[in-house]
């Protein structure tokens, strides 16, 4: 049996006969946000057609660059997908609207994939899972993108201390910018909140705290293509990055590594070997996406949505941005004023921040109902005026994203949401299958 890494955030387990067993958050083909994000390293099409053959399919949670449809579509209906037991799930209904076969499994509870495998599917506040996969030999812990609180990972330290007695464990995690942290601009200057360092550093403290034999550079595995997304390319955490920074025991190996999960002997894919894109026409696609932003109108039909989007939080919004939150979209700049909770043009003095988007993504965003994904897409840009802190625009994107996924559109979805939290704040995990 053997793990490799694929695409972005795609872990898949093989069995001694090379067949596939489980794969997570497929994206392997196309790109995500609006044509921003486009993979490292594609997988060939021999490995796609082998991806076919797939038993399960693990979802960790909503975001394109883990829940990429166009992928999802291309894989075998025949292939059972799994999704984690969110307080407003909407995983499995998209699936079974595809004709995929789909699976919520319960929370903290142990599902047997075949006589070597269970998975365990742990999720968090943020409408993210962490994934535990137990084999013969190893514990594999995917903490994607989810970011668990150092208490939730010394949960998984404890567990693995009292189960692990010589399984090797395994841990891949993100490990590089995809928020606005970067995004902030001041004065014309931008603004950097965060150091390639801080990422690492955040990487060798869960290792110091897991302890695992290895780690896995992982869900990080993109470029940024779009004429105003490629200056985050410079802020990527590299590979280099993390020898650098490097404070663990840990073993750290490289992006799209393979561990035999037998003698534990490991392989990687050189940079130089890479299945890039660049030349499969990937730049019609972005100037056709980017002629959509320059063609598309913020009409009032528009302004109309994004007044009801923001009015959702229109009284914290109150508190934290009274002086407004500008949009420069489609040539113009639009201000909310959450008192008055009204949408003008013209404004009197310079909002709290302003959002520089670009008008069909904005527009999108506003129908399929996900605001939140414009803090990850690397073109939304933020201008903060002289006084602001910059932290503070993070609440903003958390408000939005909390009403994204209908958590504060009902007290009772509220009250769902914040006893799953709650109950959540340090797990008990369950003795293994």
């Amino acid at each position: 049996m053997k793990i490799e890494t694929l695409g972005h955030a795609s872990l898949l387990i093989s069995d001694d006969n090379n067949q596939p067993i489980l794969l997570t958050d497929p994206w392997v083909i196309g790109s995500a946000y609006w044509r921003s994000w486009w993979l490292q390293n594609y997988p060939t099409a021999k490995r796609l057609e082998e991806l076919q053959q797939l038993e399960y399919c693990y979802i960790t949670h909503e975001h394109p660059d883990h829940f990429h449809t166009a992928s999802i579509r291309k894989l075998s209906s025949k292939i059972k997908f799994i999704s984690p037991q969110l307080p407003q799930e909407k995983i499995s209904l998209f699936l079974n609207e595809t004709g995929k076969n789909s699976e919520v499994i319960p929370l903290l509870k142990w599902k047997k994939l075949n006589e070597e495998i269970s998975i365990l599917s742990i999720p968090l506040y943020n409408d993210d899972s962490v994934l535990l996969i137990n084999t013969k030999t190893s514990f594999i812990v995917n903490f994607n993108d989810a970011k668990p609180s150092t208490a939730q990972v010394k949960s998984i330290s404890d567990f693995i201390k009292k189960y692990g007695n010589s399984k090797k464990v395994i841990l891949l995690s993100s490990y590089s910018p995809a928020s606005i942290v970067n995004s902030f601009l001041r004065g014309g200057e931008r603004l950097s909140i965060k150091s390639k360092k801080e990422y690492v550093n955040y990487i060798c403290k869960n290792c110091n705290l897991l302890k695992p034999d290895y780690f896995i550079p992982f869900a990080s595995q993109v470029i940024f293509y779009r004429s105003d997304s490629k200056w985050a390319n410079k802020f990527k955490v590299s590979v280099e990055d993390l020898q650098e920074h490097w404070d663990s025991n840990t073993q750290l190996l490289n992006p799209f590594s393979s561990i035999d999960l037998n003698s534990f002997s490991n392989d990687f894919i050189l940079p130089k070997n890479y299945n890039s894109a660049q030349n499969n026409g990937i730049q019609d696609k972005i100037d056709k996406q980017e002629s959509l932003d320059i063609e598309a109108d913020f009409d009032d039909t528009d302004i109309s949505k994004l007044k009801k989007k923001l009015s959702a939080n229109r009284f914290i919004f109150s508190l934290l941005f009274s002086k407004g939150i500008g949009f420069f979209v489609a040539g113009k700049t639009i201000t909310y004023y959450p008192i008055t909770n009204k949408l003008v043009e013209s404004a009197k003095e310079k909002p709290v921040f302003t959002l520089i988007i670009p008008c069909q993504a904005l527009k999108d965003v506003l129908n399929y109902g996900h605001f939140g994904d414009l803090g990850i897409t690397m073109f939304t840009l933020i201008q903060l005026n002289n006084k602001v802190n910059p932290k503070i625009i993070y609440l903003f994107f958390i408000l939005i994203t909390l009403h994204d996924y209908g958590h504060t559109a009902t007290f009772s979805n509220f009250y769902k949401w914040l006893k799953q939290i709650i109950w959540l704040r340090s797990w008990k995990i369950p003795p293994p299958i």
